[in-house]
């Protein structure tokens, strides 16, 4: 590849923070607001001018393991800010229990009694989050790319951005790399792992697309509410979606297969004849990029057996979805999910969270639940505003201290359930 020498040049600081967040997802929004509401200096940056990443931006409209999807399904593993944000929809009437895309339980919609899934309108999300955000004391820079980490040795002590104000630095006691792809991470060395193309199982990524104007009693495997569809467009095959050029490629593909995708189902079935697409994703949905090794590495095994661990500060309950080639369902109410899965096992100054959190394959098919992204997220913004008021770096922070507030807040970490017998990890 041909190189171009950059040259040096000053550019300005725009902030110093306690917690820089990069990236609005599910992830990137729920630890910015657990960061602020924990008293810390906070700003989230975001490319786009909303939060919620995949459910948004890509047309993933609906919540699902929010607990087991069958017996035992006592529990409720999602709470805390995800439930509030949940609640904070079904109150402004953009969310519902989803009667389409998966078969469970419908409970009393109310705090403590959620079903396993809710779908959503994608513009209450965009208005709830960005309430609870601002309310919370967040800074936010919209329209804002990481570019680039600032290292001092082994540690990030801020980040680059880029935005129409041009390129800016920012510094912070702790960043949070929300991405996704874990961006921040693999710019700072972070060591990871990333499916090849060639390789299987993987999950397949897709542009989702949204339709109305089908029969009230049409029955797809889509995301319904109220009057609208999202449906799983034209997928674009196992590539790379961390790559700039790849990532357009399958941008294009999949955009002009949009609308023959669509004509195609419609021959199928009648009670779509005056079915139309009324909007598609901005963003093509990515299912999974990079993983970043973590002092610890969630595995199938744990999900599976419904592990716990003295570190755990999240929970999760969804099926496998594709790795036994079917809908692997668990057979426990939940698994837990340790905090050393959110820290690289090099790096200091940084946290992970979402997609890009130290797991094997067959736990992320697991984990990778909107449900459980929102509870990682406020985990991490938790862990490090707490890390940025006692000083701390993130593999030295005091994890029973973070438990603590965790529960205090109402996370659901574990406390709420009798672990099977013989699966506690150390």
């Amino acid at each position: 590849m041909e190189r171009y020498t950059e040259p040096a040049k000053e550019i300005p600081v725009y902030g110093r923070y306690d917690v820089v967040v990069s990236g609005g997802g599910c992830a990137g929004f729920t630890a910015a607001v657990a960061s602020a509401r924990a008293g810390a200096k906070t700003l989230i940056i975001e490319q786009f001018p909303f939060f919620g990443g995949t459910a948004t931006a890509s047309l993933m409209a609906t919540i699902v393991g929010i607990r087991n999807q069958v017996k035992p399904d006592d529990l409720q593993v999602c709470k805390g800010i995800g439930e509030e944000l949940i609640l904070n929809m079904i109150a402004a009437g953009g969310a519902e229990h989803s009667r389409n895309a998966y078969e469970s339980v419908k409970r009393s919609d109310t705090k403590g009694d959620l079903s396993y899934n809710y779908a959503f309108d994608t513009e209450v999300f965009k208005k709830v989050a960005l309430d609870m955000a601002v309310e919370a004391g967040c800074e936010i820079l919209f329209h804002t790319y990481f570019s680039d980490v600032i290292m001092e040795g082994n540690r990030v002590t801020g980040i680059i951005v880029e935005n129409k104000s041009g390129r800016q630095a920012i510094f912070a006691h702790t960043v949070i790399d929300a991405t996704g792809d874990g961006d921040v991470a693999a710019r700072a060395g972070a060591p990871f792992w990333q499916t090849k193309e060639d390789e299987a199982p993987r999950l397949d990524d897709c542009l989702m697309y949204k339709i109305s104007g089908f029969e009230p009693d049409t029955k797809l495997s889509g995301c319904l509410f109220k009057d609208n569809m999202v449906l799983w467009g034209p997928s674009s095959g196992k590539h790379n979606g961390a790559d700039a050029k790849t990532l357009s490629d399958m941008e294009i593909q999949t955009r002009r297969a949009v609308f023959g995708h669509f004509e195609a189902l419609k021959k199928e079935r009648p009670d779509l004849k005056n079915a139309h697409i009324v909007d598609t994703g901005v963003l093509l949905g990515i299912r999974q990029t990079r993983f970043i090794k973590g002092l610890y590495t969630l595995t199938g095994q744990d999900v599976l057996e419904g592990a716990a661990f003295p570190d755990s500060v999240a929970m999760g309950a969804n099926p496998v979805i594709r790795y036994y080639g079917y809908r692997r369902f668990l057979t426990h109410e939940g698994y837990e999910i340790p905090y050393r899965c959110l820290v690289p096992i090099q790096t200091d100054g940084l946290l992970v969270a979402g997609r890009c959190m130290s797991s094997d394959q067959i736990a992320y098919e697991s984990w990778r639940a909107m449900a459980h992204v929102l509870n990682i997220g406020e985990a991490a913004g938790t862990a490090a505003a707490l890390c940025a008021q006692t000083n701390a770096q993130p593999r030295n922070l005091d994890v029973a201290l973070l438990r603590q507030r965790l529960v205090e807040n109402g996370a659901e970490i574990g406390q709420g359930r009798t672990a099977p017998a013989g699966v506690y990890r150390t």
